[in-house]
């Protein structure tokens, strides 16, 4: 044994070979949640379904992100939006624990001898692939390839800790549980990442160092540790979506509690149900065995606390909200964002999904304008005309938060369907904004001047004037529609309408003429102003059909949100 160690190339080795496997996982995960909307959409509309449904859900979302600390952090941007209630999201938040195994147990498989030829496959698929969908399998199995190229190096790092007698000691002293959890726990909350602490136990363990029973004890920490990054995405949130941290945090509280006094008994049931290598002896039969053993029981011990504590999601749910009680909210300005969480940009799919509610909301703060418009420019006063104006510049600082969140999304790793549908989206907000633009810019400055003329515009109004603004109104609520798939067939109907307003456009001026003599200069400016209203109207007619062009073009499949929802602002 020996009391001397090369500190400094061996930390290298385990940093460096730490910062390849985080950036393998981040090159996985980007991959997969960009060509995984679909699928992702579907389990996340099965979140309301059920309990066990959900857990599947989370499981299987959890599995394809490669982290159950990002579908916590989803969960808790889920709630924090009204999206979802806290109750629904404890079976998710359990089946995340169960979907967060399957990282482990990729991480047990020794393929140090496969790594060049996996990397060597997905550059040239990355870098050569004509089609995306290869570019996008190439970089998943790059970073599939680099994954293993950190465990190896982490494993080359720690191997002269094998004749270290103080690190020796160390593990031996780790045979206590509780040393172990708060190692795990506080290692797991630095770097975030729950399969960082288990990649190196595993790697630690593949040299023939870490007894099966301290293993299990880190893992347990890790678990207990990844609850901190949910719990730091909560704060400044509702109660709601800091009590979803609290779950996380309860659930592994629990299981911890629950094995840490069986944890021999946990690792005798691990080495009974796991492949043993009985031809090999003390470290190099430990090297070979524990790896897959640390991964048997991080699954064993996720799925049997997930199915003791599944039968209790209200009474968690209840823990979680006397901790952490329901608070009164601050009335927020209406015309902030309140889809527009940072949880959406785990994954394009799910981004876009929060822009579409976003734009459902600009898109009925519209309609209202216009609704009101339709009295204010003709009746109105001062007071109603400033009152419209003033709504613009919220209704812009809501428009560019969408554009915004839109360029933040197209970083995102993404496909050339996805980036049509942001540019699409994009030009939707754009054109919502020009609505907004046309009522506060062109018809209040003619609602301006009937009022400084003395114009009385109420005595043209009739039948076929009426009409017209009805029709004009009715395209635009029809747009508005069809930006959600379940409604698309009301863009052909604003664009088959076209006609129809331009002949009441002109039975709408007919009207106007037929009641002014137009023998005094009030007449003349009571009919210009007329004809410039009936013109902007038009206008409007026109920015409509532009919404409904864009909104055909959107992917069919899209739905207005992943849960059933009121797309009005929760309270």
């Amino acid at each position: 044994m020996s009391n001397e160690l090369d500190l400094l190339p061996m930390l290298a080795l385990i940093a460096g070979g730490l910062a390849l496997f985080l950036f393998g996982l981040e090159l996985m995960t980007a991959s997969l949640k960009a060509v995984a909307g679909p699928g992702l959409q579907t389990a996340l509309g099965k979140l309301t379904a059920g309990r066990f449904r959900g857990l599947l859900a989370g499981a299987f979302v959890t599995a394809l992100l490669n982290s159950s600390t990002i579908t916590t952090v989803l969960m808790v941007g889920f709630v924090s939006a009204g999206l979802m209630t806290l109750n629904q999201t404890v079976p998710l938040i359990m089946g995340a624990n169960i979907g967060s195994t399957i990282t482990a147990q990729i991480i047990a498989f020794n393929l140090s001898a496969a790594t060049p030829v996996i990397l060597a496959v997905g550059f040239l698929l990355r870098s050569l692939g004509r089609r995306e969908a290869f570019r996008h399998l190439g970089t998943m199995i790059l970073g599939f390839g680099l994954l293993f190229l950190g465990i190896q190096f982490m494993g080359d790092g720690t191997r002269p800790l094998r004749s270290f007698q103080p690190f020796i000691e160390v593990i031996q002293d780790m045979r206590n549980p509780l040393v172990g959890i708060l190692l795990g726990a506080f290692f797991t909350a630095i770097v975030q990442s729950s399969a960082a602490t288990i990649a190196i136990a595993i790697a630690i363990a593949s040299q023939g160092l870490m007894p099966l029973e301290a293993g299990i004890a880190l893992i347990f920490g890790a678990n207990v540790g990844t609850c901190v990054t949910a719990l730091l995405a909560a704060i400044g949130k509702s109660a709601g979506a800091l009590q979803v941290g609290v779950v996380h945090l309860l659930f592994n509280v629990f299981g911890v509690i629950a094995w840490v006094f069986f944890i021999p008994q946990l690792a005798e049931l691990v080495r009974h149900i796991s492949p043993s290598a009985t031809d090999l002896e003390g470290a190099a039969r430990l090297a070979a065995e524990t790896p897959r053993q640390l991964a048997n029981a991080h699954t064993l011990f996720s799925v049997a606390t997930t199915f003791v504590l599944i039968w209790f999601t209200g009474p968690v749910a209840k823990i979680a909200q006397m901790i952490v009680p329901s608070r009164r909210r601050k009335v927020a300005d209406d015309f902030e964002p309140i889809y527009l969480d940072e949880s959406g940009l785990t994954a394009p799919s799910l981004g876009v999904q929060r822009v579409y509610l976003e734009l459902g909301r600009l898109g009925q703060f519209i309609v209202e304008m216009v609704q009101r418009a339709r009295s204010v420019f003709v009746e109105g006063g001062k007071q109603d005309l400033d009152a419209l104006v003033n709504r613009n510049s919220r209704i812009d600082r809501l428009e560019s938060s969408i554009l915004i969140y839109l360029g933040r999304l197209s970083q995102l790793e993404h496909t050339k369907i996805q980036a049509r549908e942001m540019i699409g989206l994009a030009q939707i907000a754009s054109t919502l904004e020009s609505l907004s633009d046309v009522i506060t810019t062109n018809l209040a400055s003619r609602g301006r001047q009937r009022l400084a003329a003395g114009i009385d515009l109420a005595r043209l109004r009739d039948e076929r004037t009426s009409a017209f603004t009805e029709a004009v109104f009715q395209t635009l609520q029809q747009s508005i529609a069809a930006i959600d798939s379940a409604h698309r067939d009301n863009a052909e109907k604003v664009l088959a309408a076209k006609a129809q307003i331009q002949e009441l456009a002109e039975l709408a001026r007919a009207s106007v003429f037929a009641k002014l003599e137009l023998s005094e200069k009030k007449d003349v400016a009571s009919f210009s102003l007329a004809m410039d209203m009936i013109e902007q109207s038009k206008q409007i007619g026109h920015l409509a059909r532009q919404i409904a062009r864009v909104a055909q073009e959107l992917p069919n499949q899209r739905v207005t949100g992943p849960l059933p929802i009121d797309t009005s602002a929760p309270t």
